[in-house]
């Protein structure tokens, strides 16, 4: 053992590698053959097994009905398998019954021996009891070659095989191991190459030994060291002046490329804020064009609205004077053409009121066909392109429907009437990189509505042109020059993006992307159709215009409904508060006063939950509309309106719930709210005194409306003008008038007509003794209509 340590390490990793590989191939070698040997006996064993259990189980019946010819058959069967070398079945007499046996070697025993497994030199007998319901019928006895010599023979020769193999490679690994002592040499010897040709004294050679080669790999790592020391300050040196110069080298760049772009850059950044200007002052012409189109539209329409109610209800009272209907046919046709141009600025100004739903432009497109053919003509060839697959968007249909056959009557226009019309339909991505030069228009999913035409097309500065309101290129009387542009602020009010594409000769197309909608289409019920029939329910009419309430009223009882009036929410919700019976609420959306329309609507809901509200407008401002969409749940239409729709209208809204009445038994109707008594006095003649004009006009209008002449005054001194004995059954004033209060009115007026049913009306309770002075009876305000029925109905 010393002599090996005195040895060189190259010998040392030689032995140790050899004796180790040696070892361990042998150990392990020998434990594999003694398993391999157990293997493979218990393998023999079970596999004669098998074969006695499948004899026993066929043989049964054999024995069963001494069928040995059967049996000797079964036997002979075991040719297939060469290794058994004698087989037999034994009666349960121990005897013979059937026998075999390989090539005349040795039969099986005349007598049979104990049942069970035991191995005979290289063969393996088995015996194995037949049995059936438990009664032994037999016996199998099988015995198989055991060749475990010959097993134990060839597992030394692989042994010996992999062993010398396995030296083999345990010399050359040991041959690298040596190779490996020899590479800190190596290493030693090429950083001090290294080192003459670069000079680099920072380069360590690794240590991995304990040796006279780690020896001399320490030696050369304390060498470098020390020189790199003395090179340290040298190489600082030199790189600092190196970074100063690179430093003042990519100043200079940098301040060249400056003054080679800077003139770039200003007319980048100029033509920037030109962009960013024109945006702005687009978006201020916008704006005052919406500010001006909305208050326009609010007196445009409700001045329309007078003459289109009362041109419907004149020629209703004029059916046989056919002059006066041509007359009045046109001055409607005036009417709807100032209605329409209204709206178009409206849609431009995107101030219209829209009422979305989810809805597949396929359908829709495929539903106008008909109509786009007729508008058309013969001579357009109509071509429609639906894409599979097509997403749904969230649109106001009537709208769409508008904005496609404006875009069609425009492409036929621009034909000359001859031409083809392409209408496609398609899903479309519209990225950051697309949308970052287009304005008001976000990243995502849309649907593509394509309209292209084969007209004469249009040149780049008509193009820039076309959207704006009354711009045309047609002659005069021949368009208004407000089609695109309604189109053009409806699809930016639906939050969609617009594009032409046109040159000269070679026709247009107008791309419209809608957003995406992932919710499922709703298809809405279409009412234009429906019978225009009136009904006998109670609608309340708060409309500030006195000519446009006027007009409806009229028109609403001519339909044969009871109506009610107020000027303002505060007047219209005193009527709701005095519990008269009302079956919808029709108000303008902007009225005066502190009380809006919408909250005059939730107040009166809370207090009548039945109530149906129907809001009219020619210009909705924000009060119902938010983001250009009618709030949900709001039902509009639009001033001015046909007598007609706003007749389908209110039947829907009412849901036919009330009596619909004919068209031949509509007629101008004074409806009473309650039956009188059987011995209560009716058609009371009333003076009623009230310095509130809305209090007044409201009471006034529910007395007449309960059958009984009123005769309303602001103040006692003009009562007391009035008044004349006998012509006046009762007296309801209020308690605090201008100059004489109510009571003294009331004892002034007893003096005259002692017989004179008082009546005062007051916020706060009266005193007793105030009461029963003048035997007066007392009404709280506001008022009740129960408690006013009660006290009228009083004898």
């Amino acid at each position: 053992m010393l002599a090996l340590v005195r040895r060189s390490i190259s010998v040392k990793f030689m032995a140790a590698v050899m004796a180790t590989t040696f070892v361990a191939v042998v150990v392990s070698g020998l434990a594999n053959l003694a398993y391999d040997i157990h293997d493979f006996q218990d393998s023999a064993v079970k596999d004669l097994s098998s074969q006695a259990d499948l004899l026993a189980r066929v043989s049964t019946a054999s024995l069963e009905f001494q069928d040995a010819a059967s049996a000797q058959t079964l036997l002979n069967q075991l040719q297939v398998k060469p290794q058994i070398e004698a087989a037999a079945i034994y009666g349960p007499d121990g005897l013979p019954f059937a026998a075999y046996s390989v090539n005349r070697g040795t039969p099986a025993p005349a007598t049979l021996g104990p049942i069970g497994t035991y191995i005979d030199g290289n063969n393996i007998v088995l015996s194995k009891a037949i049995t059936r319901n438990r009664d032994q019928l037999g016996t199998v006895y099988l015995r198989s070659v055991y060749p475990i010599d010959e097993r134990i023979y060839g597992g030394t020769k692989i042994l010996a095989g992999v062993t010398l193999l396995s030296l083999v490679i345990a010399g050359f690994v040991s041959l690298w191991l040596q190779s490996a002592v020899t590479r800190p040499v190596q290493a030693v010897t090429q950083a001090v190459r290294e080192l003459i040709a670069q000079r680099d004294f920072g380069r360590r050679v690794a240590k991995s030994t304990e040796d006279e080669t780690g020896e001399l790999v320490d030696a050369f790592n304390t060498m470098l060291g020390e020189l790199g020391s003395h090179a340290a300050l040298l190489e600082a040196s030199n790189a600092s002046l190196q970074r100063e110069v690179g430093e003042r080298e990519k100043a200079e760049r940098e301040l060249s490329v400056l003054n080679a772009s800077l003139e770039e850059r200003i007319d980048a950044r100029s033509r920037e804020l030109e962009k960013t200007n024109e945006q702005l002052r687009q978006a201020q012409k916008m704006e005052a064009i919406g500010q001006l189109t909305g208050g326009v539209a609010h007196d445009f329409n409700n001045v329309l609205q007078v003459i289109s109610g009362n041109l419907q209800l004149l020629s209703i009272a004029m059916p046989g004077d056919a002059v006066a209907q041509r007359r009045i046919e046109t001055a409607k046709f005036a009417t709807d053409r100032g209605a329409k141009l209204s709206s178009q600025l409206l849609a431009f100004a995107r101030r219209q009121p829209l009422q979305p739903s989810v809805v597949s432009l396929g359908r829709v497109v495929r539903a106008m066909d008909d109509m786009l053919r007729r508008a058309l003509g013969e001579t357009v060839e109509l071509d429609t392109v639906v894409a599979g697959g097509l997403w749904n968007t969230l649109v106001d249909p009537n709208q769409i429907e508008n904005a496609i056959l404006n875009l069609a009557i425009n492409a036929r226009d621009a034909m000359g009437g001859s031409g083809k019309l392409t209408i496609e339909l398609g899903n479309a991505m519209l990225d950051e990189h697309y949308t970052r030069g287009e304005q008001e228009v976000a990243a995502g999913q849309y649907v593509l509505l394509a309209v292209s035409d084969t007209g004469c097309g249009m040149p780049p500065e008509v193009v820039e042109r076309a959207f704006e309101p009354f711009f045309t290129t047609k002659r005069e009387g021949e368009g208004t020059g407000l089609g695109l542009s309604m189109v053009f602020g409806f699809v930016k009010q639906s939050s969609g993006h617009l594009k032409i594409y046109s040159e000269v000769g070679s026709g247009t197309t107008v791309r419209i992307y809608l957003p995406r909608s992932h919710q499922p289409e709703q298809v809405a019920r279409k009412d234009r159709t429906a019978e225009a029939v009136g009904g006998s329910e109670t609608i309340l009419v708060v409309e500030d215009d006195l000519s446009v309430q006027a007009t409806v009223v009229d028109m609403l009882r001519q339909l044969g409904y009871r109506v009610l009036s107020a000027n303002d929410g505060t007047a219209a919700l005193h009527v709701v508060q005095s519990g008269v019976p009302i079956d919808m609420l029709f108000t303008d959306v902007v009225m005066p006063g502190p009380l809006r329309s919408p909250e005059l609507a939730r107040q009166a809901k809370l207090l009548l939950p039945k109530l149906a509200v129907l809001f009219t407008s020619g210009y909705t401002q924000n009060a119902i509309v938010h983001g250009g969409r009618l709030d949900p749940g709001v039902e509009l239409i639009s001033k001015p309106y046909r007598r007609d729709d706003l007749a389908r209208k209110i039947r829907m809204l009412l849901g036919n719930a009330g009596v619909a009445l004919e068209p031949s038994e509509i007629q101008t109707q004074s409806p009473k709210l309650a039956q009188p008594t059987a011995t209560a006095p009716r058609g009371r003649r009333i003076l009623l005194v009230e310095d509130e004009p809305d209090n007044r006009m409201i009471l006034c209008e529910i007395l007449s409306m309960l059958g009984h002449q009123v005769a309303a005054v602001p103040d006692a001194e003009q009562a007391l003008t009035l008044f004349v004995p006998d012509a006046f059954d009762v007296l309801i004033t209020d308690l605090n008038l201008p100059g004489i209060s109510g009571t003294r009115l009331a004892a002034n007026l007893r003096v005259k007509a002692p017989g004179l049913q008082v009546i005062i009306a007051s916020g706060m309770a009266l005193s007793p003794e105030d009461l029963a002075s003048g035997s007066y009876a007392h009404m709280l305000k506001p008022y009740q209509l129960d408690n006013l029925q009660k006290l009228l109905d009083a004898p």
